[in-house]
């Protein structure tokens, strides 16, 4: 009986490594998941109006500042302060890496540019090692 037990218990911790099953908290106080991309934050749970519909459509616009020179995280940090959440990074270089830890790089430009835009528009970083040239 006990090795039915361990094997058991084993094949359900197996189940939900795989399935990537984790705890969450689901009271309303509770704070959201880490997404690998941003999203704006709701402010109430108020249901959607007419107007709200219209808000997300794009009609809300902000200013985009400069990031370029700036350390990616700190570039993503400054975006979401100005409403933008819509965020990508890619490598200037061409070889495709993948910018897995943010402060490890730096912006080099940035599309669109400084200036004002609607704010569900995405934000691409196009980013180099901290240790290299744009």
């Amino acid at each position: 009986m006990r090795t039915r037990t361990t094997i058991l218990a084993i094949a359900a911790a197996g189940l939900l490594a795989l399935t990537g099953c984790a705890a969450q908290d689901t009271s309303p106080d509770a704070e959201p998941a880490q997404t690998t991309r941003a999203e704006k934050p709701k402010t109430d749970d108020a249901p959607a109006s007419d107007a709200d519909t219209a808000e997300d459509a794009g009609a809300e616009t902000a200013t985009l500042p400069d990031m370029t020179g700036k350390g990616l995280q700190s570039a993503q940090d400054l975006a979401q302060a100005a409403g933008f959440y819509s965020l990508t990074s890619s490598d200037a270089t061409g070889a495709e890496r993948m910018q897995m830890f943010d402060r490890s790089w730096k912006v080099c430009s940035q599309t669109p540019a400084a200036g004002e835009h609607p704010t569900d528009t995405t934000v691409d970083f196009s980013t180099v090692k901290l240790s290299e040239e744009c």
